[in-house]
């Protein structure tokens, strides 16, 4: 049933993905019903349970065969087979809660299992899941290593108040006893997973708390004040296991499931300073257009009348300094650079942290998102974990979602500077214009400038890969590949973007929705065209 529900919402087909989304509740009314929301002793389950969970089957023969057998069984095998059931059925539920915060944060669906209704320790480490008897199992901890697992609610607590933490004290997390890394309360690999998700439902349940009324300047930077310490302490969670990377494969020999979290902590990020909600709910009714102009419109970042000086003068003028996560090398692998924002930069000139004429406080939330979303789509691509790789086409579906987000953020950003500055410019992309040269340096900050300069590398090494598939690819392909090379595309920075990550999701083998993605994303790039086209038109 849960395969199915999979399938459903990753097959492309609006009528399985409906029926789906029935089959979703229903799944989780089923894991309530069976109590694998919260932990119960194996004497306590129904006979049935323990037969199946041992032998995979719940015949009659087979259930004489296991009581009659069981007593006489040694207690370090019963011990072992004792806590695997018990760890399968909170692995089920674990399962189930990933499906179920994958819909909240792809299509804006209210959670089918919310946060709070987990009352389970987190997943035990993979090795120990994985050890194949009872010595295997002895020798790596047993008991005693699955007791040493946290909760669910504790770990999602203690990055929930890493803000509290950061301002009380000074001194290194890691050696506190809240903290996620240290090694005494470090989660386990699923168990990373399963809070990266719990904080996208967090996020979503924080937003809904506002629904039906505009935000407020302090209400915003409230939240992001809030989560974005969670989402470091959860960074560095993931960061203290040894074992983890971002490569694929892993070269512990660890699996792919710690890399598979990464493209969650990149969309947190993004999501944090965007509301993409409405857009996905445009994204589940295929309305591509609806998609674009939510975008656009972002309804919930807006000018305040109480924040009429921060619109003005830039936050470092005023104290309030914003930071993000330093580097990739956090996430282990040192040798990738990756851009800073303003606040890790040396302070400027007073003159050049005045915010450039017309820019709005939407703007400037769109370009920290933009920034994380250009660093995510960086690293993929340097790393080789993009759909335009041959050997990245059973990526999870996540890394999609990562990827489709990013560009949709990358390029609204974009789109939003040319229609501030093509009446100045010309069309940013397309027209040579000396951006360090008036009136460029009047209009764009060096932030500003930076990332249009990322928005370069990028597109430049998406076409060189385009450019060898032509090479290696059959006449048909080659000649639709060449039609897409951002540098034939017209339409600006924005609409280059779009049709690029387009062709890339287009690639993808595995999940057939991709190309859904693919087709909203060539349907915004001509709405961003006609913007572009239509801001170059606007007189000065």
């Amino acid at each position: 049933m849960l395969l199915n529900v999979i399938y459903g919402h990753t097959c492309g087909d609006k009528t399985s993905a409906d029926i789906a989304s029935t089959h979703c509740a229903a799944l989780v009314s089923l894991a309530r019903a069976a109590e694998l929301t919260h932990h119960l002793d194996p004497k306590n389950l129904p006979q049935d349970h323990l037969t199946a969970g041992i032998n995979g089957n719940d015949s009659p023969s087979d259930t004489e065969n296991w009581m009659s057998s069981s007593f006489s069984q040694p207690k370090e095998r019963r011990d072992w087979l004792n806590w695997k059931l018990v760890e399968e059925r909170k692995r089920t539920l674990y399962a189930i809660f990933v499906l179920s915060s994958f819909l909240v944060s792809a299509y804006n669906h209210a959670p089918a299992l919310t946060n709070s209704e987990i009352r389970l320790d987190l997943p035990c480490e993979e090795d120990l899941w994985a050890a194949e008897s009872p010595q295997a199992w002895k020798q790596m901890g047993g008991q005693t290593a699955s007791k040493k697992t946290l909760s669910f609610s504790a770990a999602l607590t203690s990055l929930l108040t890493a803000s509290q933490r950061e301002q009380s004290q000074s001194a290194n997390l890691f050696y506190n006893s809240d903290d996620l890394s240290n090694s005494e309360n470090r989660p386990s690999t699923f168990g990373c997973l399963v809070l990266i998700y719990s904080l996208h439902n967090y996020i979503w349940e924080t937003r809904q708390r506002h629904m039906g009324r505009q935000w407020t300047a302090q209400e915003t930077d409230a939240m992001q004040s809030h989560i974005e310490p969670a989402l470091r302490a959860w960074q560095a969670a993931w960061a203290s296991n040894p074992v983890h990377s971002l490569e694929r494969p892993n070269p512990f020999g660890a699996g792919p499931l710690s890399a598979d979290s990464i493209p969650l902590l990149d969309l947190a990020y993004v999501r944090l300073f965007v509301n993409l909600g409405r857009c996905k709910e445009a994204f589940w009714q295929r309305d591509w257009n609806g998609m674009a102009d939510e975008l656009a419109r972002g309804t919930d970042i807006f000018q305040h009348p109480d924040a009429a000086m921060n619109d003005v003068v830039d936050p470092s003028l005023t104290g309030h300094l914003d930071t993000r996560r330093d580097s990739i090398a956090d996430l282990g692998v040192s040798e990738l650079a990756i851009s800073r924002t303003p606040t890790q930069e040396e302070p400027m000139q007073t003159l050049s942290n005045i915010y450039k004429i017309g820019q709005s406080k939407r703007e400037k939330h769109l370009r920290k998102a933009a920034f994380y979303a250009a660093d995510s789509i960086s690293m993929s691509d340097r790393l080789g974990n993009t759909f335009a790789e041959f050997s990245s086409r059973e990526l999870p579906i996540q890394c999609a979602l990562c990827a489709f987000d990013c560009a949709q953020v990358l390029a609204e950003w974009i789109t939003t500077v040319q229609e501030r500055v093509g009446p100045y410019l010309g069309v940013l992309g397309r027209d040579d214009a000396d951006l360090t040269q008036v009136p460029g340096v009047m209009l764009l900050e060096d932030e500003d400038c930076k990332l249009v300069d990322k928005i370069k590398e990028i597109l430049g090494s998406i076409e060189m890969k385009m450019q060898r598939q032509v090479q290696n690819g059959n006449s048909m392909s080659a000649l639709s590949v060449m039609q897409r090379l951002p540098s034939v595309v017209e339409g600006g920075y924005g609409c280059k973007i779009l049709i690029a990550t387009a062709s890339l999701l287009e690639q993808a083998a595995v999940w057939p929705v991709t190309k859904l993605m693919a087709r909203s994303l060539e349907a915004q790039a001509m709405r961003m065209k006609e913007r572009t086209e239509h801001s170059v038109m606007m007189t000065t």
